[in-house]
């Protein structure tokens, strides 16, 4: 009877081992399903601040070349704007050129 006793004894103490071998890696398990959740939602929370910065970046690129658009117009129109002057100029010195006496009619 000693020796049924022996690896009854022996039998429990194993199942007692393999039942705290499992708990633990039950808990280990836990852990890493728990890890991959909240990873997960941090991937989620990233890429959507990702995305919104994409937008972000493509509005200002799109305001970027509007406003590219903006200065290349300004300019012409201050070319513009400049030759007209001249233009002016020009026939200003020409109509006051008519009102001046000319060396015959003084005379």
């Amino acid at each position: 009877m000693t020796k049924k006793n022996k690896d009854v004894e022996q039998m429990s103490l194993a199942n007692t081992e393999e039942a705290e071998i499992l708990a633990r890696l039950t808990d280990r398990v836990e852990k890493a399903i728990t890890t991959i959740q909240e990873l997960r939602r941090e991937r989620d929370s990233l890429k959507a601040r990702l995305d919104d910065a994409e937008l972000k970046l493509r509005e200002q690129s799109d305001t970027s070349d509007r406003l590219g658009a903006v200065e290349e117009e300004y300019d012409r129109f201050k070319q513009e704007r400049s030759e007209i002057r001249d233009r002016i100029e020009s026939i200003l010195a020409n109509l006051e050129s008519l009102d001046e006496p000319t060396d015959e009619a003084a005379e």
